[in-house]
């Protein structure tokens, strides 16, 4: 029997993996003077979301690490990772700081799906990868701090998705076993996280996930969402087949 759901936040409640794509494509496009372009990095950030920041920095410096250590001469490789966090962060604060441009990317049904297991008695968790900082703020914007039992960041974690680790201080926090737990994530760091701890996993993919979700094959179709008006249907359905 199922008895919490636990979400992701990023991608899952809200498109802010869209927000952080854009942030790093422009410091990363501004750091190097346009010989990295914001499509370039759009075009390859899918494979980092659901990374903690450290992880996301840490691939994009590997991946333009050419272009931007000859545009930040002199710094060595640990500065130069410092230089996009900083950049970065002071994009997306702004990004997020906007309640216009954020609240146009709240995941509707997502959130829906929320508050109708949390009005059905269902226990609810967060368990994200963002920094407390930035998801508190989120978490304020979308008005959900009170249909929340729990909330993990990444503060509370040594290891970061696709390590299981958050799924399993969920777990011992719950008091459940992980076959109790239906996780719903976007990403395929997400899924991989879920699995690992043993839970129940919906995918509900966006742009940035769906290629990365559908190739991995990690997921039976029956739990890959690619339209969100699905959601609710498919995990009620699946609830009640558990019973």
């Amino acid at each position: 029997m199922i008895k919490a759901i636990i979400f992701d936040l990023d991608g899952t409640l809200v498109h802010t993996e869209v927000l952080k794509a854009e942030s790093y494509a422009q410091a990363i496009q501004i750091m190097t003077k346009g010989a990295v372009s914001q499509k370039m990095v759009l075009d390859s950030f899918g494979k980092y979301v659901g990374l903690s920041r450290a992880g996301v920095v840490d691939g994009l410096f590997k991946e333009y690490k050419k272009p931007l250590t000859e545009h930040l001469d002199g710094l060595d490789s640990e500065a130069v990772q410092e230089r996009i966090i900083t950049s970065r962060l002071a994009i997306y604060h702004q990004m997020l700081n906007d309640k216009t441009l954020l609240s146009s990317h709240f995941c509707k049904y997502n959130l829906e799906l929320l508050r109708r297991v949390r009005k059905d008695n269902f226990r609810t968790v967060l368990a994200t990868m963002s920094h407390r900082f930035e998801a508190d703020m989120v978490i304020e914007a979308m008005g959900i701090r009170g249909k929340l039992d729990i909330i993990l960041t990444s503060a509370d974690i040594v290891q970061g998705k696709p390590h299981p680790e958050i799924y399993h201080k969920v777990q011992e926090m719950l008091q459940m076993e992980p076959e109790e737990c239906l996780v719903i994530e976007d990403s395929l760091n997400g899924i991989k996280a879920g699995l690992a701890a043993g839970m129940n996993v919906f995918a509900v993919t966006n742009p940035l996930t769906r290629s990365e979700v559908h190739a991995a094959k990690l997921l039976a179709p029956a739990f890959v969402i690619d339209d969100p008006k699905e959601l609710i249907n498919r995990v009620y359905h699946f609830i009640e087949m558990k019973k």
